[in-house]
């Protein structure tokens, strides 16, 4: 299993950076309806790999157990809400119930929901959001959903917030849109929001929950009676621990879980036959999940222990030496497909935007004549089986955590692959999601597999390619794991941002996937699932192939969304 944390905003909108003026204020949570009074606890499994939970609810920090588990917006909201696998919806007005943007993109203008309060009591204002963006743009180790800094921020009035940039900045809205928002009275006395721990128990959100009790194996929330949307269905969530997808799948097919996010093998005979009448995929036929990220082998471009990862015509000689097709089968039982475009975009659902020039350009078995050519480009010579250059091997470690069962069984088939092609490459897998991500987020690794982060196809390529999203090694970033960075790269990104038509972004899209499939930074390997089990014995309510009214796998915007949907079985 790998979470769907969040380093970068999501949404799927049918105009790239267009079509965001405005948003209705009609949308509110269906939990306004009649609440049940029913005390089933909904159980929510969603991140393996852990030892135990640390009492920590920061959202400015991804390592928190409220982050790395993706349950942040039960406590702290965003503004907007993105349904990431319906490219025709609109944002739904969530903490704010419109937008407006003017002055060429450059000033956004954001109307506040009236009416919501703290669990604190206190009301929710215009200070609250504009401190919180303040907040980020002031410690950029804090900025991990990549908001765009912002010149000024004003409140005109108690419901109002006014955001001014340098730059048009409608391409990254839905940045803003799911930043997760803090009350001022609380943070503005806390140093260094980034790293300090808060407990659940003194976590003052907005959201239709709040810490039950917590120990190190399970965290509950209960209902927060003063929610703005009403009293939700769902009265109490249980989180339990597991410690593999192993332990967490057997768990699940037992009906110990109502709602998983999970790589489950043979799904179908483990899961579904286990309960057909209540035992659930997002759909019925294969591959089961619908592809919603692109997942990458990424490479430390600026790691000085590998420095031959540095080269581009090393990583397209890495490339070239992966069989795509066997790990989608081996370790993914064809859940995920092979990718087979070098342009980073996540097919199919990114098909209208590809760039022409990367369609099918990447083998899904080894293309050994590429590896040769390429290597050799680069002054290597073949020497005692391993490429070599000056006496050194293309010397290398693929890091994941191995209780991610399936990305581990990645890491080991491609080491075996690459091994065989002549480069000299070793595993890790003793990690937790905490110490990899940590190692990932700061830059001390040589190599690892990540799922693709954002939505919309230049969220996806931003996400890999905009150096402004990255920090220095030893220092957490937003985005650009890889440190890479390219001038052509970051004019694509800022000639999008300036985009004033369709036409303008595919030209600023097409630049973007030439230097991803030139420079291979993160090399695509396989097009990331949407992962999602559910029982509705329970609970019914959920997003199905046929309403697919938010994206389900996990993630920490969405969850809330889709917890307020359900309703207990009578």
């Amino acid at each position: 299993m790998r979470p769907s944390t969040t380093y970068k905003g999501l949404a799927l909108l049918a105009v790239l950076g267009l079509g965001l003026t405005a948003c209705s204020s009609s949308s509110s949570p269906s939990a306004n309806k009649s609440a049940s009074t029913s005390n089933k606890t909904l159980v929510i499994e969603d991140n393996t790999g852990a030892t135990s939970y640390t009492d920590d609810f920061n959202p400015f920090d991804t390592n928190s157990f409220a982050r790395t588990e993706n349950t942040a917006s039960f406590i702290y909201e965003p503004l907007f809400q993105f349904n990431t696998l319906d490219s025709s919806s609109a944002p739904i007005p969530w903490l704010a119930t419109n937008s407006a943007w003017s002055d060429g993109n450059k000033t956004l203008t954001l109307t506040l929901r009236q009416g919501v309060k703290w669990t604190d009591g206190t009301p929710f204002t215009s200070a609250d959001v504009a401190y919180t963006f303040q907040t980020v743009t002031a410690d950029q180790a804090a900025n991990t959903f990549a908001v765009p800094t912002a010149s000024s921020i004003t409140t005109p009035d108690a419901n109002t917030v006014v955001m001014k940039f340098s730059a048009p900045q409608k391409a990254n809205f839905v940045a803003i849109g799911n930043q997760l928002i803090v009350q001022k009275a609380q943070w503005s006395t806390i140093t260094a929001p980034d790293k300090a721990v808060l407990t659940g128990e003194k976590a003052i959100g907005t959201g239709p929950y709040v810490l039950d009790s917590f120990t190190p194996q399970n965290v509950k929330y209960k209902a927060n009676s003063g929610f703005w949307g009403g009293a939700p269905k769902v009265q109490k969530i249980s989180i339990p621990l597991y410690s593999s997808n192993d332990a967490a799948s057997l768990a699940l097919a037992q009906g110990q879980i109502d709602l998983a996010g999970n790589d489950i093998n043979n799904v179908l005979t483990t899961f579904v036959a286990k309960d057909q009448a209540h035992n659930h995929l997002f759909q019925s036929t294969a591959p089961y999940f619908p592809a919603s990220n692109t997942v990458v082998l990424m490479l430390n471009t600026k790691d000085s222990k590998s420095p031959f990862l540095g080269d581009a015509k090393v990583r397209k000689a890495i490339s070239a030496a992966l069989d795509r097709q066997s790990l989608a089968t081996q370790c993914e039982t064809n859940y995920e497909l092979p990718a087979t475009s070098s342009g980073g975009l996540t097919l199919p659902i990114d098909q209208k935007f590809l760039n022409s020039a990367t369609t099918n350009d990447l083998k899904t078995s080894p293309d050994t004549a590429t590896v040769q050519s390429a290597m050799q480009s680069a002054g290597f010579a073949m020497t005692g089986g391993k490429w070599t250059k000056n006496g050194q091997t293309v010397k290398f470690t693929i890091i994941d955590p191995n209780s991610f069962t399936d990305y581990w069984c990645n890491v080991q088939a491609t080491v075996q692959q690459l091994n065989s092609a002549g480069f000299d490459v070793n595993d890790n897998g003793a990690f937790t999601y905490t110490t990899w991500n940590e190692a990932v987020t700061t830059g001390n690794y040589d190599a690892t597999f990540h799922w693709g982060q954002g939505s919309t196809p230049f969220q996806r390529l931003q996400f890999i390619l905009d150096s402004t999203q990255t920090q220095p090694i030893g220092t957490a970033a937003a985005g650009d794991f890889t440190r890479y960075q390219s001038a052509t790269a970051d004019a694509a990104v800022t000639q999008f941002e300036n985009a004033t038509g369709s036409a303008d972004e595919q030209t600023a899209l097409n630049a973007l996937q030439q230097v991803f499939a030139q420079d291979l930074p993160a090399i695509p390997v396989l097009y990331g699932a949407a992962w999602y089990e559910y029982t509705d014995a329970n609970f019914t309510g959920w997003p199905t192939s046929s309403n697919a009214y938010i994206n389900p796998s996990p993630n920490n915007q969405a969850y809330e969304y889709l917890v307020l949907q359900l309703k207990p079985v009578s």
